[in-house]
């Protein structure tokens, strides 16, 4: 049975995960070394994403502005934001936490849905 409706992959990706994620790298690479292994990168950027706006592009143009919007207006509360994730991760190191398990096939950023 036709309902009308199309299959479509949606693809979106939020730029600031990688900005996040590069200013997180950034700074846990002057920290002592001996810290550094009881900090999960993963905890530090949810944190840090968490209290940023999110700024999502669908075409590789609106990515090119979104990049420039980031690094232009939020350069700085990108890197206060990690900064306030790596404290908040340290203040309890050795918390027990069970990962995420990737359950489904396709990426989060690729959702199918039917129009």
């Amino acid at each position: 049975m036709d309902t009308g409706q199309t299959e479509r992959i949606l693809k979106y990706r939020n730029v600031l995960e990688s900005l996040v994620a590069q200013e997180t790298c950034r700074q846990l690479m002057i920290l002592p070394p001996k810290l550094v292994k009881y900090i999960n990168p993963a905890q530090v950027i949810a944190y840090a994403l968490n209290r940023l706006p999110p700024l999502y592009a669908t075409s590789f143009e609106g990515w090119q502005r979104q990049q420039k919007r980031a690094t232009e207006e939020l350069g700085t509360q990108i890197t206060t934001a990690v900064r306030q994730g790596l404290a908040a991760v340290q203040r309890d190191p050795l918390k027990r936490v069970t990962p995420l398990i990737v359950v489904e096939e396709i990426k989060p950023q690729e959702m199918q849905i039917k129009c």
